[in-house]
């Protein structure tokens, strides 16, 4: 709990600064585990705020941690203003509490578990800075570390469940979170995932007076407000009726949901009981499987012995399809997803660098965080330093007069890509080296250090190593960015392009709304034969080009366009000049009759190209060939009266 709890107390870091509050966290027992913020609130009894320290009521008297612990539930928000307390280091100041509770689940094996109070977070502040915003805050950081608990415990082996009438709310603490086991039925939900489930199943909830608790303890300076914020049905004898019971009892269908490989996101439009809202689900993150050493390590492969026995995640699998090369990058990049170092992915330019990102950071533990990318050679030089950290109003001329916060400041609780970073000038990289190792962030112009949490992966197809010994590197941004250096092969290495490009093909034509035409061993046979310079990225515009010239039904070698292959237009017929002769190509054939049809001279009027098109079983592309003329033509003549 300290660790998901220190993450979450992490974002509120500059604002307690501004508040001049503190943030301490305490267990069941009213212990301090760890405290954030204005340290020296306290003054002299400062030692109140270090781990170890006791703040229940027999150790400290009166106060909103020990009166939320004394009742978790009754008194899930609490505040005590002045002199209500008890201790005179804490007289003349607020504090604000909330705890912090297990969530509720259910198990075959088990069954019931109400959740149980953990902990307790609690603010130290001036009651005239900070007044009823306390306790808003207070539930909102509650809410975030028990949904964090709950994919922690759940997100191994359920499906997790975002709904939120708000798209952009669906990563916030507002939302409703529920872990769905692979048979459809609700194992788990966080208190405001049982308020809604408690709500469409026409149940009446339990009372959620955050608000009117906060607003009511903004007006007694110097008396006690209590926040009666139960959570939802937690407490009920109805919890049974939630927890445990399949999908379908709020007419919601598990069979799309468990077939999820991936992370999706759909507005239920016309749903009989969640209409308007916005349900993202997320599939299982397979667990790292631990093996004992192999007896004779030392006649394995480095690679292999790095990734044997991992299980790798979903979303990093299907970077590869079937080479052992990139099988061994997607297994290694699975043990080092969470494992908080920078990483640097080493690799030709159009190999797949930024697929590969979005996919680390969909398979990690902050997959619901911003993932930030900056293409650094793309910025010019003076704007470089405006663009990571920002700045102030009036930094440079032609400024944002507002000021302008800076992508850094974007990552922070997620994950920031910096692409071709052996293009950043070297006055930033001595800048980007401070923030890396003060985890702070100061923007152009002055201005407040503000605190930063993000994990960092860099990019290049240069050789970083050689542009250190130039001197076009600063060595030690260099060591601090390789925590892990990973090379991805490039295309014309891997044993994987049928595969691929059958992969690319299909994301193209959902993309497009089309069906997927036959894909024939010869075009892949030209595929396969290609070096492919351009990487990943020079076969996805061929895959493209190829789908565009083929009215077919099949995609045939010559519609497999590489570089130095050229278009020429002849009359209404499009040819293809290069590899691809024209007595072969679909789209360059000269005009030919079968047996029994007739000239297109002998075609005058509509009719008659109706009843020719209607002989050919309705195949528009192959009358338009037969006939020498372009579709385009063929629907006009089809169309005239």
């Amino acid at each position: 709990m300290a660790t998901v709890a220190s993450a979450v107390a992490g974002h509120t870091l500059n604002l307690l600064d501004h508040w001049q509050a503190c943030l301490v966290l305490t267990d069941r027992d009213g212990v301090v585990l760890a405290s954030y913020g204005h340290q020296q609130l306290l003054g002299n009894d400062a030692a109140l705020l270090h781990p170890g320290a006791r703040w229940r009521e027999e150790s400290l008297g009166h106060n909103a941690i020990a009166e939320t612990l004394n009742a978790p539930r009754a008194n899930r928000l609490a505040r005590i203003a002045l002199e209500a307390h008890d201790a005179e280091c804490l007289k003349g100041l607020a504090s604000a509490s909330a705890a912090l509770l297990a969530p509720a689940s259910w198990s075959a094996s088990r069954g019931l578990t109400p959740g149980a109070c953990e902990g307790c977070l609690g603010l130290i502040c001036d009651p005239y800075r900070v007044r009823q915003y306390s306790l808003g805050m207070l539930g909102v950081l509650a809410d975030d570390i028990e949904q964090r608990r709950l994919g922690e415990a759940h997100g191994h082996d359920h499906h997790l469940l975002r709904l939120h009438l708000n798209r952009s709310q669906l990563d916030s603490p507002s939302a409703a979170l529920l872990a769905i086991t692979p048979q459809g039925q609700v194992a788990a939900a966080s208190r405001r995932g049982l308020q809604l489930l408690a709500a469409h199943l026409e149940l009446t909830p339990a009372s959620d007076s955050a608000d009117n608790a906060s607003n009511s303890a903004a007006n007694a300076s110097n008396s006690t407000a209590h926040a009666a914020d139960s959570d939802s049905c937690a407490t009920r004898d109805d919890i049974h009726l939630l927890l445990g019971q399949p999908l379908a009892r709020w007419q919601l269908d598990w069979a799309p949901l468990a077939q999820l490989a991936e992370a999706q996101c759909v507005t239920l439009t016309q749903h009989p009981r969640f209409t308007g809202y916005t349900l993202c689900a997320a599939p299982p993150r397979p667990r790292v499987v631990a093996r004992a050493p192999a007896k004779h390590p030392e006649s394995q492969p480095p690679a292999e012995a790095a990734t044997r026995g991992t299980a790798c995640h979903p979303s990093l699998a299907r970077l590869h399809h079937g080479d052992a090369g990139w099988a061994r990058v997607c297994e290694l990049l699975t043990r080092l997803v969470n494992a908080r170092l920078p990483l640097l992915l080493q690799g030709e330019t159009g190999v797949g660098k930024e697929e590969v990102v979005k996919a680390l950071h969909q398979a990690s533990h902050r997959a619901h965080q911003p993932l930030v990318a900056i293409n650094c050679a793309a910025l010019p030089d003076e704007l470089v330093e405006a663009e990571l950290f920002g700045y102030r109003r009036g930094a440079f001329t032609g400024a944002d007069p507002a000021g302008r916060e800076g992508r850094l400041l974007e990552a922070n609780g997620g994950r920031l890509f910096l692409d071709e970073i052996g293009d950043m000038p070297l006055h930033v990289q001595a800048r980007l080296l401070r923030v890396l190792q003060e985890r702070e962030v100061t923007p152009l112009g002055g201005g407040k250090p503000q605190r930063v949490d993000f994990e960092l992966v860099a990019a290049t197809h240069q050789p970083l190593g050689e542009l250190v010994k130039a001197g076009r590197f600063r060595a030690d941004l260099y060591y601090r960015l390789c925590g892990a250096t990973i090379a991805l092969p490039p295309l014309r290495e891997r044993h994987d392009i049928a595969g691929l490009s059958r992969a690319l093909l299909t994301r193209l034509c959902g993309e497009q709304q089309r069906e997927l035409p036959r894909i024939t061993p010869a075009f892949l046979d030209r595929l396969t034969q290609h070096d492919w310079p351009g990487n990943v990225r020079e076969l996805d515009n061929v895959l493209r080009l190829a789908l565009a010239l083929c009215d077919g039904p099949a995609l045939e070698p010559c519609h497999v366009m590489l570089a130095g292959d050229c278009l020429a237009s002849q009359g209404d017929c499009l040819a293809v000049e290069g590899d691809c002769p024209a007595a072969e190509g679909e789209l360059a054939r000269q005009p030919s009759q079968p047996s029994g049809l007739p000239s297109l001279h002998d075609l005058s009027s509509a009719d008659e190209l109706q009843s020719a098109l209607d002989a050919l079983g309705g195949n528009v592309s192959r009358l338009a060939r037969e006939l020498g003329i372009s579709r385009t033509t063929l629907y006009k003549r089809l169309g005239a009266a």
